[in-house]
């Protein structure tokens, strides 16, 4: 029995056991644990354990979603929790740190690992729809570590043709830009921090409406031979033009990969790509009656495509008519747990979120308004650097 008052007990945790058990507490709880130690703060700040609490913090996330609104004053962005359990979106109270006008920036090119990449530009060109000067940030809002500005030039105005991305071979996040009516495709490797140009895209040319999504150590893009129109509509596009280009981020090729087999009919307007649970998704419209949602199981292999739902228009409570649910339904979470699907109208001037039950196909509307760009996030302590 020891008879040792509390106050003169020690007690011995071996060091793998304090990383054990520091790696599953939130991000804010460490940055305060910080002040513990000189070895806690040298242990919490190393890029090891920022790994490995990113990947025990992915395994059991809350899902987490970011946007921004730009129509303002104030840019900010703001964030949104999807809880499973009744499935349910809550708006989390503002925070004054997330303002984007004190970061010199006012668009989220993307988000990847915690790491939030920012654009901002001045002079506005109304003949191009680009910034004559512009630049990059790269901002943790968990850490609120944020980098210095990483200038562009003046053929990387255009925010919409950016896209952010991870490559797990050479650990390397990048920043891809597709330059506007062009072929012409920029990389930025952050730590290099420098745009250097890379072999052309195999497609006619880059528009503003290119909706191009991040899986697998890649960015990928529908593109469509012989059609440069920014039109929404596939009048005039036989099945045999759709293609998805896929970038490897790694050794920066191209491959091309197909649409599912089961997609044999021009829809009414373009299908998109999109991401579900880190699985590569392929949507479109089927005689204006359906949204349908395919997965590519295998990334990489055609055959894997599986179709995962139809969903009937009629299902959807919309106060839009079945051509706007047509062009502007966009899936972004998948609940696998409660069979519910996340879906927005991402359309210019209403977005809204709508949780989808597959179980009993019925939609229910949430009265949050969201903003542009809608993002994946995940708190993490990665840095940019």
């Amino acid at each position: 029995m020891n008879l040792l008052p509390p106050s003169q007990l020690q007690v011995f945790l071996p060091g793998e056991l304090i990383v054990e058990v520091l790696s599953f507490l939130p991000v804010k709880s460490l940055m305060r644990l910080k002040c513990v130690s000189k070895s806690w703060k040298y242990l919490i700040s190393e890029p090891s354990f920022a790994k490995l609490h990113l990947n025990r913090t992915t395994q059991d996330a809350v899902r987490t979603i970011v946007s921004y609104h730009m129509h303002s004053r104030d840019v900010s962005f703001t964030v949104f929790r999807l809880l499973e359990n009744p499935p349910i979106i809550i708006n989390l109270p503002k925070n004054p740190y997330h303002q984007l006008n004190d970061k010199d920036c006012h668009y989220i090119v993307g988000s990847c690992n915690g790491l939030l990449c920012l654009f901002g530009g001045t002079g506005y060109r109304e003949d191009n729809g680009g910034y004559r000067e512009n630049w990059l940030r790269f901002w943790n809002p968990a850490t609120r570590i944020i980098s210095e500005k990483f200038h562009g030039d003046d053929g990387l105005g255009f925010p919409c043709n950016y896209t952010f991305g991870y490559d797990n071979s050479t650990e390397t996040y990048k920043v891809v830009y597709f330059t506007r009516k062009t072929t012409n495709v920029r990389v930025f490797s952050l730590g290099v921090n420098v745009w250097r140009n890379i072999q052309d895209s195999p497609m006619i040319h880059h528009h503003w409406q290119m909706k191009v999504v991040h899986v697998k150590d890649s960015v990928n893009w529908l593109a469509i031979h012989n059609y440069i129109s920014d039109d929404y509509n596939c009048e005039g596009i036989t099945i045999g033009q759709f293609v998805i280009i896929s970038l490897d981020l790694g050794t920066e090729a191209y491959t091309k990969l197909f649409p599912p087999h089961g997609f044999s009919e021009v829809p009414f307007v373009i299908p998109k790509l999109s991401v579900l649970n880190d699985y590569l998704c392929f949507f479109h419209d089927f005689k204006q009656t359906h949204f349908v949602i395919w997965q590519m199981k295998e990334f990489g292999f055609q055959e894997s495509w599986t179709q995962l739902f139809k969903i009937s228009y009629q299902n959807i409570q919309s106060d839009y008519n079945v051509n706007d649910l047509c062009r502007c339904l966009l899936p972004l979470y998948l609940l696998e747990k409660n069979d519910t699907l996340l879906l927005t109208r991402n359309y210019i001037f209403s977005r809204e979120p709508i949780l989808y039950n597959l179980r009993d196909n019925r939609a229910k509307r949430i009265n949050i308004p969201w903003w542009h760009n809608c993002q994946n996030y995940v708190e993490s302590l990665i840095s940019y650097c």
